[in-house]
């Protein structure tokens, strides 16, 4: 990862505003709950410039780093890499936590699995079966990302990436150990996902084989965090990217989650309420 001191020497927008000066802007929207104001322009080879240093100074307050976040779960064809961000320590919660819905801009809930790394040979894993062997536990999860761009520039993935994705919280739900006995090859494919409001109004499904395998959604994060210099370690979690559309909390007063088919039984749940 690059250095604070190396990045405060490169340059983003049009304007000549250093890494330093954007990342202070983003910096200030986030810990402020306000969208970014001024039309930031982010050149692409100083996105992760940018989001070190903005992670560097929510450091302090949030925590430090305990893993990475991705997109790689909504790639689109012909896309190198997903874009990646940085997990801190004060952005997971559990489920059952209260959200107030004014600490943020206007937070989006999507579903998400995540993973937790149990050996640091994931960074050399070529196969599902080596993945899948590389990981302690997969955890079913709401990411709850916060629109801190204006909804105009939500297409610049320069902006996204300097912006850590925009990701304000992980709603984790309970972890479920990766057996190596057990087929999760077979249960990471057919899984489906659904989302309920309080009035148990179904707003958002899904069903998991229309996407991207997710021990391959790992292998892809693994390969784009590899590309910024970064190794995953043991207990690190990979937030993989959404499974729904982003679904606007401002009208909710509870969110369940429903994960069917990664465990036996009743379906694995994550719930939330809102303030």
């Amino acid at each position: 990862m690059l250095s604070l001191s190396s990045a405060v020497g490169e340059f983003v927008s049009a304007a000549d505003s250093s890494v330093e000066e954007v990342a202070k802007t983003i910096f200030k929207a986030f810990t402020r709950n306000q969208q970014i104001e001024s039309d930031l322009i982010v050149e692409s080879e100083s996105a992760v410039a940018v989001q070190d240093f903005y992670i560097a100074l929510l450091r302090p307050t949030w925590g430090m780093d305990v893993g990475y976040a991705s997109h790689a779960m909504s790639m689109s064809d012909g896309m190198a890499a997903p874009l990646t961000g940085i997990l801190l320590e004060n952005m997971f919660t559990g489920t059952r936590a209260v959200v107030d819905r004014s600490y943020g801009v206007y937070m989006q809930a999507a579903a998400e699995l995540l993973f937790r790394v149990r050996s640091a040979d994931l960074n050399f894993a070529d196969t599902k079966e080596q993945a899948l062997a590389a990981l302690k536990t997969v955890i079913p999860g709401v990411r709850l990302s916060d629109a801190l761009v204006s909804e105009a520039n939500s297409s610049d993935q320069s902006l996204a990436s300097a912006t850590n994705l925009e990701v304000r919280f992980c709603v984790l739900g309970r972890e479920l150990e990766l057996d190596q006995n057990s087929d999760w090859i077979y249960k990471l494919s057919t899984y489906s996902v659904a989302m309920y409001d309080q009035d148990k109004k179904k707003i958002a499904m899904l069903d998991g084989s229309g996407l991207m395998h997710p021990l391959d959604a790992v292998l892809v994060t693994r390969d784009a965090l590899l590309e910024r210099g970064i190794q995953v370690q043991e207990n690190d979690i990979l937030a993989i990217g959404q499974l729904t559309e982003g679904f606007a909390v401002k009208d909710l007063s509870r969110l369940r989650t429903e994960f069917e088919g990664l465990a036996d039984g009743d379906p694995v749940f994550v719930y939330m309420g809102f303030r």
